[in-house]
Parts: structure tokens; sequence; C-alpha cells
């Protein structure tokens, strides 16, 4: 072989080593940009470090921002409408700190509290109505009878509700003038005969009754509660006891028109 056809094949060979190395580069850029838009597409962190869909840093300050105004926001609107209360006319309003009575009492009308600690409940100072459960009692001589339909109208001294409320607790009433009138009702009985009780000295029961619970008031309660008014039933006694009286009372009436009619016959022949 010549030197000159050696010649030309060496730069042939050359040629193509330098295209495949070329087209290798070639190929080696395009793979490298299509990862690179796969992971920018995907949110695949690049090298540098950084994830091209997470919040930005002004991203996050907004939301901080965000909770910090509703926070802002909600909190005095939770207050405001936990301290808010109305007392209705013809009450009062007493207040509980933890539990405790406090000294103070609200009027009727729009009033504030501290909230999430105080709480308040309503008192009726104006004359109230009640009807009690029946009362048993036994008499002297060993009869049950039961007293139904007992009425008693009563009158707060808003003066002294709270030191009432704080010896007797809210529901003072039944205390000073409820349990009183139980008790006083059954010690008359105790000393009465049945008789007594359900005749003779039925008028007397009421006074009796009314003028020991007013005392036991005065001594246990500083006068902080008037009975206005108090109705006190004939009471049930057992059905052979009440028709010997009916009995009685038939013979009474027997003799009131046998009386009568002797009147009316001696007025007649003069």
């Amino acid at each position: 072989m010549s030197v000159s056809r050696q010649s030309t094949l060496k730069k042939d060979v050359l040629r193509q080593n330098s295209d495949s190395i070329g087209w290798s580069q070639h190929i080696d850029r395009a793979s490298a940009s299509s990862v690179a838009r796969k992971s920018n597409h995907s949110g695949i962190d690049m090298p540098d470090g950084h994830l091209f869909n997470s919040p930005t840093a002004g991203k996050k300050r907004c939301m901080v921002v965000g909770v910090v105004i509703v926070l802002v926001l909600v909190i005095p609107i939770a207050c405001i409408a936990d301290s808010y209360h109305k007392i209705n006319e013809g009450y009062v309003g007493i207040y509980f700190r933890h539990g405790a009575i406090q000294d103070r009492v609200s009027e009727p009308g729009v009033h504030l509290m501290r909230p999430f600690i105080d709480d308040y409940k309503e008192v009726k100072i104006r004359p109230e109505t009640h009807l009690m459960t029946p009362v048993k009692a036994i008499t002297k001589d060993g009869i049950q009878n039961t007293f139904r339909e007992i009425n008693v109208i009563t009158l707060v001294k808003m003066d002294e509700l709270i030191f009432m409320a704080k010896k007797f607790g809210v529901d003072f009433k039944k205390s000073l003038v409820f349990d009183r009138i139980k008790e006083d009702l059954r010690i008359f009985c105790a000393n009465h005969t049945i008789d007594e009780v359900y005749n003779t000295m039925f008028l007397e029961i009421v006074n009796h009754v009314k003028e020991n619970v007013k005392k036991s008031i005065s001594r246990l309660g500083e006068n902080g509660i008037e009975i206005l008014n108090l109705v006190i039933p004939k009471p049930e006694i057992p059905a052979d006891i009440a028709k010997n009286y009916k009995q009685v009372k038939v013979q009474w009436t027997e003799q009131l028109v046998a009386t009568q009619q002797q009147k009316t016959e001696r007025i007649k022949k003069e």
C-alpha cells in the first residue's frame, strides 16, 4: 500500500471517530434536557435543593398573619358573648365565681361579667305563689291525716338575698319557708286530737303555723322573706272517721230541723 493511501485511510478513521463523539455528546445533552424538564414538571428536587411547588416564604408569612387576625377577632367576640347577660323584670341576678357566691346583685337590665370565670342566676323578688306537696301528719290520738294544696305567697327582700343564698343556698325558700310550714303543721297535729284538727280548732291552724314560720324566718334568715298569705285546706282523714263526721252532721241537722218544727208548732198554737 502506498503512503498516500495510508494517510487517506487514517483521516477517514479520525473523521468517523469525531462524528461518533459529537453525536454521543448531542444525545447526552438531549437526555439531560429531557430529565430536567421531567423533574421540573413533577416537582422532583433539583440539584440546587429547591422544591418548585412548595409555599414560598411570602405565602408562609401570609398564613401566619391570617391566623393572627382570626384570633384577634374571635377571642374578643367570644369574651363579649360569654359576659353579656340580661336580667328580666321582677328578678335580680346573683353571681358565682368558681362556684362561690359573690356579694354583687344586679337589677333588671343588661349587664356584663367576667367571661369564662363568672356565672349568674336569676332570683325572683316579686311576690311568688307556691303550691306545696301534700303533708302527712299524725294527731295526738294517733290518726293520720293529709293536708293537700297548701298555698303560700312569699316575697324576697333584696337586702338579705346574698346572706340567705350563702347560708341556705339558692333554694333558700325550701329551708326557711316550706320545710318550716311542714314542721309546724305536724307539731300542731301532734299536740291536738283529730276532732280539734278537723273540727273545733281548724280555723286556728293557719295563724298558728304562719306566726311560727315568721319567727323562724326572723331567727334564721334575718327577716329576708315575708309571708304574704298562707292557705291550709281541711285535711283528708280516714274514710271511716269521715263517715262518722257525716253521720254526726246528719244527726245534728235532723235535730236542728226537729227543733225548728217544734218552735213552729208552738207559734201556731199560740
